[in-house]
């Protein structure tokens, strides 16, 4: 079956799947960006099997520079020519052709209900092509926060690996009235005037329930929110406590690389260097196996880097005052002499 049609910042997404379970999921996760877009749609056809799916085949010995392969923790890229195959060991394979824009998923029926790991799948099948269409995914919580002094909002990233606080962090912004762009994937897209826009990427937030306890709002999360198998998280979709929160692209405020902070009272922001922010994203955004797209994607990081300040954010327990933290960044980097660390050329 085809599901309804789908548009990422104009760029249609045809999804097809004779599996109810895999459409009720896409279905979920897809709806607030329902619509059509232009120009060549990128077909992804997803199937369950019962069995994982062969890894894709070795090339002759004496052809060994037709094939690159970059091992990752949890994907293996298979890259011959337009042919790519994402290998997900044990869950799945992708197989995505960049000339056609189309992507044939076989996912193990085991793996689905699995937490986080569906959504992943789908985010790295598809990230090829959109780097091709100019939309490069980094690692990290993104909301539109209001700023200080009647300043215009602007996006405040959260970026780091799992377990850093960036869910926790982005609640307490949503709390505080800011728009959601992205829970875990937000888009980098160049801007008409040169610089480069955080777009939204759809997806559920998935946090613990300790981390919802901070919330009042989210009281009434616990028993309306699903629960996947292998986690701990409750997941929901922000228009389920918020309607009308979906901000679709914001322009680059503040990058926040948050830590944990044992013993810590109070939360605070130390500043960091511009080529240390840019080393910290490529290591959350840039797949070295993709070389055709490594010039612009690094361009959109480093537009990123020079638009918004970055600080390390050490975290405490006071959840609640980090968007007064992050506000009071936002009026600071908007002052005309603020001091800024430039980017070696």
């Amino acid at each position: 079956m085809q599901l309804e049609p789908y548009a990422l910042h104009g760029v249609p997404i045809h999804f097809t799947t004779a599996d109810a379970g895999i459409a009720a999921r896409l279905r979920r996760q897809w709806a607030p960006f329902c619509g059509e877009g232009e120009g060549q749609p990128l077909r992804v056809h997803l199937q369950a099997v019962a069995e994982m799916p062969a890894s894709p085949a070795l090339p002759p010995p004496e052809m060994p520079a037709s094939l690159v392969i970059s091992q990752g923790p949890t994907v293996h890229y298979h890259v011959q020519g337009m042919q790519v195959s994402a290998f997900f060991p044990r869950w799945g394979r992708f197989d995505i052709d960049l000339a056609a824009a189309t992507v044939t998923g076989k996912m193990t029926a085991t793996g689905l209900p699995l937490y986080g790991l569906f959504e992943d799948m789908i985010l790295i099948a598809l990230a090829p092509l959109l780097r091709r269409r100019g939309c490069y995914t980094l690692h990290a919580f993104a909301a539109e926060l209001a700023g200080g002094d009647a300043l215009a909002s602007a996006a405040v990233l959260f970026i780091g690996d799992v377990g850093a606080g960036k869910t926790t962090s982005g609640l307490s912004l949503l709390a505080a009235g800011a728009r959601l762009i992205a829970n875990d994937s937000p888009l980098l897209r160049f801007s008409p005037d040169g610089g480069v826009e955080v777009c939204a990427y759809p997806g559920l937030i998935s946090a613990y329930a300790d981390s919802l306890a901070w919330f009042p709002q989210l009281a009434g999360v616990l028993a309306g929110a699903e629960q996947r198998s292998g986690s701990a998280k409750y997941s929901f979709g922000v228009e389920d406590i918020w309607p009308d929160r979906w901000q679709m692209t914001a322009k680059p405020g503040l990058l926040l690389f948050p830590q944990v902070t044992p013993g810590l009272s109070a939360s605070e922001l130390q500043p960091l260097a511009r080529f240390a922010a840019l080393q910290r994203l490529v290591g959350q955004s840039m797949e070295d196996w993709d070389r055709a797209t490594l010039p612009a994607h690094l361009r959109s990081l480093r537009l990123l880097v020079e638009a918004a300040p970055a600080y390390i954010l050490h975290l405490a327990p006071d959840v609640q005052r980090l968007p007064g933290l992050a506000r009071a960044a936002l009026t600071a980097a908007a002052r005309p002499n603020s001091p800024k660390s430039p980017l070696p050329r």
